[in-house]
């Protein structure tokens, strides 16, 4: 394509670069918030509740904005080899630093606030809540023109990471502040009052506005450094001198060369599994440190700044929430950082294998079913240890003026939920238990076989992918809005109970079938042995019988059921067999690209 406009060529690489993974934002805030609303309609007619009601009001709010805001990785991993500015191709251009800086910075955090618009939009005329547009779409700009300045500005993790803490805490706690501003106290704004809470004062638009300027400057100044030679980040990226690599390289013990097995695991260990463990056990011990000091600080604020700060007469509920949204992130973060367990590597335009794994003289299946053995194990552990943190920090939640945990609160939802939880647990045998930590383990590695697979398979077949998945989204869009529809009492009420039959047995069929020719196509690429086959249905076999017992502690009666929603309720018990066969076929895809 010709570009005449220096102006217009940014644009275009922008967009070329961000298009897949705008659409995708758009598509999972909308998705994710409609069926938060379908489940709000629902506990709220079951219920009756209006407080309920307006927590998942917000719950909907927050899942809305977080696609928009959480940044773009396909940008930020061009700043994997060469920390600071990623475009610094544009250094030889004749362009100007402040438009090689405005442009890309500028759409960078414009196109997210359109994207939010847009989804509100939808779901206004949808569900009929007021969503908040402009003053919504400003925070989004702010929040991602203060996110690139730093990243484009500090090549330092410590410093980059620190800096980024700041930011979002001051910008988490500026709508807390100006939505209980208008309805003081630790509850929600019902939804009546939305349009009122959400009328920002022209002075907010011009601190908005100031913040984005200030910016931009900086990161003009510290980019014309970094063009001129004279910033630390225009320096090239040094093999084991990153992150990732200073942290496989905290983990000092000898490869054993008695068998090629052994040397495999302790590659897998060091260059992907103690990481994943090193971060779960830093977030497993700030988790407990933040909740024990969220308490007393939001009794600080009842009793130093009350007058500054609106607060209920029970105490604010500023820093705890803050601290139950980095839990939330915490627990998502581990099990984010279980999908790559192939190690496939991505460059500016494609994803690829790294040359060492695709080379080494080891079977496909093996080297599959060790890397996503080793990582399971690691994620679990991880997953257990944030978990546990963060379950023996609830009661540090809720402190009265005194700085002392308040324990029994009838009407905290996470005290009873945390009760009932307990409650169903120790209900159980210990047979039931042994069952339940079975399906567990063998949950996490079908999820971390799943998406491993997923990057395998994009790496060979990027647009298949990416069309599957869209449909995939589509289609979940449209039973969401379809059963907004229903509440609403817009259009016929069969069609929705019909699609969602439809998809259960779509769904039963498509593990059927995909099991069938995966196990086919392995068996004539011989990518599988007879042994390794057999193998793949014992644990099937077992997975099958560890999941009726948990369907039995459950309180499901499958004899008691038509045997049509027997097969659907037991149709999980071929997800082991399934990704057992998915992973070596696609991971073979990926060697041999």
């Amino acid at each position: 394509m010709t570009m005449r406009s220096p102006i217009i060529a940014m644009l275009w690489e922008n967009w070329r670069l961000t298009r897949a993974e705008a659409a995708w934002h758009l598509a999972l805030g909308i998705v994710a918030a409609s069926a938060v609303l379908v489940a709000l309609a629902a506990v709220a007619a079951v219920a009756g509740n209006e407080a309920a009601k307006d927590r998942w009001a917000v719950m909907a709010l927050i899942v809305v904005f977080v696609p928009h805001v959480i940044g773009w990785f396909s940008v930020n991993k061009l700043m994997v080899e060469r920390a600071g500015f990623p475009f610094h191709l544009l250094y030889t251009r004749p362009v100007r630093t402040a438009v090689a800086v405005g442009i890309p910075m500028a759409y960078l955090a414009a196109l997210p606030a359109a994207s939010y618009l847009v989804s509100a939009l939808l779901l206004r005329i949808t569900s009929g809540h007021a969503f908040p547009l402009l003053p919504a779409a400003a925070w989004i700009t702010a929040l991602n023109l203060t996110s690139w300045a730093v990243n484009w500005s500090i090549r330092n993790v410590a410093v980059r990471t620190l800096a980024h803490l700041a930011a979002s805490v001051a910008w988490s706690a500026a709508p807390i502040y100006l939505l209980n501003e208008e309805i003081p106290g630790p509850g929600f704004a019902p939804l009546h009052l939305w349009p009122t809470v959400f009328d920002l004062p022209l002075t907010c638009y011009a601190l908005i506005g100031a913040i984005g300027l200030a910016s931009y400057g900086l990161t003009v100044a510290a980019v014309a450094r970094q063009r001129r030679g004279d910033g630390r980040a225009a320096i090239s990226w040094i093999p084991g001198s990153g992150f990732p690599d200073r942290l496989v390289s905290l983990f000092r013990f000898p490869c054993p060369i008695s068998s090629a097995t052994r040397a495999q695991v302790w590659f897998e260990l060091r260059s992907r599994g103690l990481p994943l463990l090193a971060i779960g056990a830093a977030l497993a011990i700030v988790n407990p440190l933040l909740f024990a000091v969220s308490g007393p600080i939001d009794a600080a604020l009842y009793d130093g700044v009350r007058q500054y700060v609106p607060c209920a007469d029970s105490g604010c509920f500023y820093a705890r929430a803050l601290a139950m949204l980095f839990a939330i992130l915490s627990v998502v973060t581990v099990l984010g950082l279980g999908g790559n367990a192939f190690g496939i590597r991505w460059r500016p335009g494609h994803r690829y294998a790294s040359a060492f794994e695709a080379t080494q003289a080891y079977g496909t299946a093996r080297l599959a079913g060790l890397k996503v053995l080793v990582r399971s194990v690691c994620q679990l552990a991880a997953i257990f240890a944030v978990g546990v943190s963060v379950w023996a920090s609830q009661s540090f939640i809720a402190v009265d003026k005194g700085y002392a945990p308040l324990v029994e609160i009838a009407d905290e939802p996470l005290e009873n939920w945390q009760r009932a939880i307990e409650g169903a647990v120790g209900a159980l045998t210990g047979y039931e238990k042994l069952a339940l930590a079975a399906v567990a383990f063998t949950g996490v590695a079908i999820w971390v076989a799943s998406w491993a697979a997923l990057g395998a398979l994009a790496t060979r077949y990027p647009r298949r992918v990416n069309t599957a998945s869209s449909l995939l989204l589509l289609h979940g869009l449209a039973l969401v809005l379809l059963a907004l529809a229903g509440q609403r009492g817009i259009g016929p009420e069969f069609l929705l109970p019909a699609m969602l039959r439809a998809t259960k047995w779509l769904a039963v069929a498509a593990i059927v079938l995909a099991t069938v020719y995966l196990v086919s196509s392995s068996f004539a690429e011989r990518l599988l042995t007879l042994g390794q086959a057999s193998g793949a249905v014992l644990v099937s076999a077992a997975f099958g019988a560890t999941w009726v017992i948990v369907l039995r502690a459950a309180g499901v009666q499958l004899s008691g059921m038509p045997a049509m929603d027997v097969v659907w309720m037991l149709s999980p018990a071929l997800l082991p067999l399934m990704t057992s066969v998915l992973a070596p076929w696609s991971f073979s895809r990926a060697r041999h690209t």
